[in-house]
């Protein structure tokens, strides 16, 4: 440990700056006093971005205190809304505006540290952060009775030394998922659009309430968005309880890079052999919240359960959506990482590429997926098959029917078409989980032509345990 005299708050300057008015200069002082730094923890704080959850909440944070007159017009617009919020407050500020802070306590805020001067944290040493942090938790525990669970640096950002001594005071270092840096002085519609292009469930939003005016005009415009879309603004503690909870174990399907294939005998399935009226619907691909949440309405509607085959790289910005598929009952199962033809990849290529996608897939779910593979396009050859499977992947999922509902050059009638033409018992119908494209307007239409002909739709799984798998095996 470092017994060191601290000098921090012996004029400390602090800049406020506050919409267009006048930059306002604060020199306070305080006592000299030793404090004593722990030695680096071994580890540090991971940094918060977002939430992996399936309730429809997202965190409105702020960062800073404006001068009172613009919190009381900030706080006005949330408490018309009754929307309680985050805020991330200097300990300086803390010290010298504490009837600023009981404001916002008493409606229901909450204040988490945000550095005792407001700091940039690059270039900044672990004690020296240290000392930052720590003053402000103490101010906040001796003026308000409050231990604070969260700490944000002035921009968001962070470093190993800020994350070491976040990590040595118990504190969870947050950064964010939509900072639309509001310093840049945009209109409110233009800080709105932003949040609302990135708006999902679990996400952390950024404000500053000291340096554009149009923040304030932006919350209901904010509200509004985040209400179109379902989602409620919260604190950042209330969001987290929702979190779901997240495993260490290994939920995979245990694939391994197998370098001797050519043995293999993969099975390919692109229908199935019955004469029974039943089908199997499929969607690929990944796509934004709203989309996601509509498809699945109208599933539960029809009491439909389908197989999604995920791609990676959309996935992984926002697993929750994964998490919420497969809490509505369907199978999920891989459509690869990266969304490359597979026959474009090499045998290390490919399969390194189907293994991370099942591994994100499980972390997603918490929960082993169904052990399938549909290749991009459906485009596969003999020697990807052998690949492919060699890793342990149980079947190849091709289709018989494919809708086109990604092909905007075509109608919904086109597409309709293209289904009910080429559509018959056994038949595996591939759609897609994409914004554009006509899936939603057309599918109500599919499964009620179907349905009323007295077909059953049948997840994969059930289709394989209980019929014939029919398609292309290669021996």
């Amino acid at each position: 440990m470092q017994i060191i005299k601290l000098f921090g708050l012996v004029f400390t300057v602090l800049f406020i700056f506050v919409g267009c008015a006048e930059d306002e200069t604060v020199i306070h002082s305080a006592p000299r006093e030793e404090i004593t730094i722990p030695q680096t923890p071994d580890t540090m704080s991971s940094v918060l971005t977002q939430l992996n959850t399936i309730e429809p909440k997202v965190a409105l944070t702020f960062n800073g205190l404006a001068r009172q007159s613009e919190m009381e017009k900030l706080v006005g617009q949330l408490d018309s809304l009754n929307i309680k919020a985050t805020f991330f407050i200097q300990g300086m500020k803390i010290r010298t505006e504490p009837e600023l802070i009981r404001y916002l306590l008493d409606r229901g805020h909450a204040v988490e540290n945000n550095t005792l001067n407001h700091v940039l944290v690059d270039g900044l040493s672990y004690e020296e952060l240290y000392q930052e942090l720590f003053l402000t938790n103490r101010a906040l525990e001796e003026g308000f009775a409050i231990t604070p669970a969260y700490v944000r640096s002035r921009s968001g950002d962070s470093s190993e030394a800020f994350n070491y001594a976040a990590a040595a005071l118990d504190l969870q270092v947050v950064s964010s998922s939509i900072n639309p840096r509001d310093a840049d002085m945009q209109s409110a519609e233009e800080i709105t659009a932003y949040v609302d292009r990135f708006l999902t469930r679990g996400s952390i939003i950024q404000l500053n309430t000291y340096l554009n005016p149009a923040v304030i005009e932006a919350i209901p415009l904010i509200y509004q968005a985040a209400t179109n879309k379902g989602l409620t603004l919260t604190t950042l503690a209330d969001l987290e309880k929702a979190a779901l909870p997240v495993s260490t174990e290994d939920f995979s399907n245990k694939l391994s890079e197998e370098s001797d294939y050519e043995a293999v005998k993969p099975v390919v399935i692109d229908h199935f052999q019955t004469d029974e009226r039943v089908l199997s619907l499929t969607f690929d691909d990944y796509a934004s919240e709203a989309t996601t949440v509509a498809l699945l309405d109208i599933l539960d509607q029809y009491n439909i359960k389908a197989t999604f085959f995920f791609i990676g790289r959309g996935l992984a910005p926002n697993p929750q959506l994964a998490r919420l598929i497969y809490s509505h009952g369907h199978g999920v199962a891989n459509h690869s990482y990266s969304h490359q033809v597979v026959t474009t990849l090499t045998a290390e290529e490919l399969q390194k590429d189907v293994i991370k996608n099942d591994q994100l897939i499980a972390q997603a779910i918490q929960a082993k997926p169904l052990n399938y593979f549909r290749p991009p396009q459906g485009l596969i050859d003999d020697e990807r098959a052998k690949i492919i499977q060699a890793t342990g992947v149980d079947y190849i999922i091709l289709y018989d029917v494919a809708s086109w509902d990604w092909n905007m050059d075509i109608s919904s009638d086109d597409v309709f078409n293209r289904v009910i033409e080429r559509t018959g018992p056994g038949s595996i119908i591939t759609m897609h989980l994409m914004d554009d494209a006509h899936t939603l307007d057309v599918l109500p239409r599919i499964l009620d032509h179907y349905l009323a002909a007295g077909y059953r739709f049948l997840t994969l799984e059930e289709m394989i345990t209980d019929y014939k798998e029919g398609g292309e095996r290669y021996e």
